[in-house]
């Protein structure tokens, strides 16, 4: 029989063995279960594998197990594909670790992510507005449409993208004002389309989520005409947490 590793999801602090199911990644079923030591676990199930795929199917499985640990613990979550040879590896890194693990624990407990995305609804609007507030555009493109060359409209819409770039930056953060006010830490990722203005990730107490999504729903009304904003959330805290195992030193 080959040999089976463990695939590690997170890491948790308790005192007891939990048997999360046969909610294990790659479609066989695999219990997910506990392996831990003084109080510190990590969450496993068994592997066959030593690489996953990127694919969608194996990172919703992954994700799929760390949101069904955060219904009743505190994670650590960690990257897609972390894979061990043994339990020993996991537990002597457990042992090795655990100060840092427990502090990243405690500095989390009882908190939620919240992902929230800002997109703008009309970019026609958009770059009319651009065009009336910068008037080399407006005279280049005026120039470009009149005949004046292409270099003319190649400039235009590098200064077009520019100028694009700076609205997102000063209207997105009018945006994240509110929502930042508060007992929250924001994390901004990157905005990866032409219309979107925010993309941000909020941590905070499970107490605030009556408050933020009030925030969030005033931030709607009073700009319902203009854009649309997506909530995700509540999850854990993925965009907060970043271990990787390195078994013969720490944690980075």
């Amino acid at each position: 029989m080959p040999h089976e590793g463990k695939y590690i999801y997170g890491i948790i602090a308790t005192e007891e063995a939990p048997n999360f199911g046969p909610i294990g990644i790659g479609g066989k079923r695999d219990e997910v279960v506990t392996i831990g030591v003084k109080g510190l676990a990590a969450v496993i199930s068994n592997s066959a594998l030593d690489h996953y795929a990127a694919s969608r199917e194996n990172l919703q499985g992954h994700t799929k197990v760390i949101e069904k640990v955060f219904e009743n613990f505190t994670i650590l979550p960690l990257q897609f594909c972390t894979v061990a040879e043994s339990t020993d590896e996991i537990l002597n890194f457990l042992e090795k670790n655990r100060r840092e693990l427990n502090n990243h624990l405690k500095d989390l407990e009882g908190k939620v992510e919240v992902g929230i995305k800002i997109i703008w609804k009309n970019m026609k609007k958009i770059f009319d507005e651009i065009a009336q507030e910068n008037k080399v555009i407006h005279k280049l493109k005026e120039k470009g449409v009149k005949g004046g060359g292409q270099s003319a409209l190649i400039h235009a819409g590098e200064l077009v993208e520019a100028a694009l770039e700076e609205k997102k930056a000063v209207e997105g953060e009018d945006y994240l004002r509110p929502l930042k006010k508060g007992p929250v830490t924001c994390k901004e990722g990157e905005k990866k389309t032409e219309d979107m203005v925010v993309n941000a990730s909020f941590l905070f107490s499970h107490d605030w989520i009556k408050e933020f999504d009030a925030r969030v729903e005033k931030l709607g009304e009073e700009n319902e005409a203009r854009v649309q904003i997506k909530y995700i959330g509540p999850m854990p805290p993925f965009s907060f947490v970043n271990l990787e195992l390195h078994w013969n030193g720490g944690t980075r």
